[in-house]
């Protein structure tokens, strides 16, 4: 089995390059697309019941190829000491190919094009969230309560914030704006375009500790779960509480937008629930609600192939496969098995060819989902064409 931690210092996977300002580093931000909600187009609201007419009208491209899963794991890297706690978010597969690990106080960088492993920094307090910003701009939580935003080229820390209380566990970004939470329940925004002071919102309404963040793709909708049990629909427009989705029996941390119906969202419940819950996002409707009997710790979409992934706790520690392509008639197609403790992280490639799961067995196993695709991953990510400026 291979060591994810390298033995000694290799070489760095990254080239530094100079950063003129802060703006400029972040991303470029198109201020008309971002800001200017009277231009954007009414959101239609779909009774559920159209679901299967919906389905025809965005149909996405039918693929050709029959996809083979193997039930025996590609790669097994070795992660010693990865915090087996339920409410952490310390694994994320970026769209820059590289998967962003936490350790203890630590976190590594795998890049999957080259194999390549990297110690992208070493802090004094344990790491708690991980979240790709972008390709080159990383976001990392604390337990001590503060954040840092790294720039992984030059592996330096582009700025911290300091307004949580308590740990941060779990984060997650559109556009221009950077969501952030954990133990002390409150959900700040920031507006990374701005270095300091930058709180736009503050969202206040759970009562435990908020594990599970996730903007939807048009960036209009945040949900929020929490160990208080509550799945919450937040607006950006109007930095307000939108819907509270009420059905869950246990802490919610797993969490996923459907690519195909972006007006959908999946969640999933812990220990004492054990169910996958599908939303209509417009109405706070759960319309289809499938017991899993385990612990649901992670949700992905694989939208190459209309399916959700789903990882588990006690007893089977299995990652489930289901066919969402009708998501009212979703239903198990396989279930994988290898680790022994609870898979707590689901990463997938930019490809959507591969599946990274982590538990607190300390190992990351890599699954065969498919055939790669030549989509031309950036290999140099920091070089100065990949820069999106202002």
């Amino acid at each position: 089995m291979d060591r994810f931690i390298p033995k000694s210092k290799s070489k760095l996977l990254y080239q530094s390059h100079t950063q003129s300002n802060y703006n400029d580093l972040l991303y470029h931000i198109n201020e008309e697309k971002v800001l200017n909600f009277g231009n954007q187009k009414q959101q239609q609201n779909y009774p559920i019941s159209f679901l299967d007419q919906l389905h025809n009208q965005y149909r996405l491209p039918t693929q050709q190829t029959v996809r083979q899963i193997s039930s025996v794991p590609e790669k097994i890297l070795d992660a010693p000491d990865i915090a087996d706690d339920f409410y952490l978010n310390i694994l994320e597969w970026g769209n820059n190919n590289v998967l962003s690990v936490g350790l203890q106080n630590k976190v590594y960088l795998w890049n999957a094009s080259n194999q390549h492993i990297e110690q992208l920094l070493q802090a004094t307090s344990n790491v708690t969230a991980v979240h790709w910003i972008n390709d080159h701009i990383l976001g990392v939580g604390f337990d001590d309560a503060s954040i840092k935003i790294v720039d992984v080229c030059s592996q330096q820390t582009i700025t911290q914030l300091y307004y949580h209380n308590e740990r941060v566990s779990t984060m997650s970004s559109s556009f221009e704006l950077l969501s952030t939470s954990g133990r002390d329940n409150v959900i700040f925004n920031h507006d990374l375009r701005e270095k300091n002071n930058n709180v736009v919102g503050v969202f206040q309404k759970h009562t435990q500790e908020v594990c599970g963040l996730k903007w939807n793709s048009s960036g209009t909708t945040l949900s929020s779960g929490a160990n208080d049990n509550q799945l919450l629909l937040w607006d950006k427009r109007q930095m307000s509480l939108r819907l509270s989705c009420e059905g869950h029996c246990a802490a919610v941390k797993a969490m996923a937008w459907c690519p195909w119906f972006p007006n959908i969202l999946v969640s999933g419940g812990g220990s004492n629930d054990k169910n996958i819950k599908f939303w209509n996002s417009d109405t706070g409707q759960c319309f289809k609600s499938i017991d899993t009997g385990s612990q649901v710790c992670a949700l992905q979409f694989l939208p190459r192939y209309r399916e959700l992934i789903s990882s588990h706790g006690f007893s089977k520690f299995q990652i489930s496969i289901w066919n969402a392509e009708v998501i009212q008639q979703a239903k198990l197609v396989q279930e994988l098995q290898a680790h022994k403790s609870r898979v707590l992280h689901l990463g997938i490639s930019p490809d959507q060819s591969m599946l990274c799961s982590a538990a607190g067995d300390e190992t990351l196993i890599f699954w065969r989902l498919g055939t790669e695709q030549n989509n031309q991953v950036k290999q140099e990510m920091c070089s100065s064409k990949n820069l999106f400026l202002r």
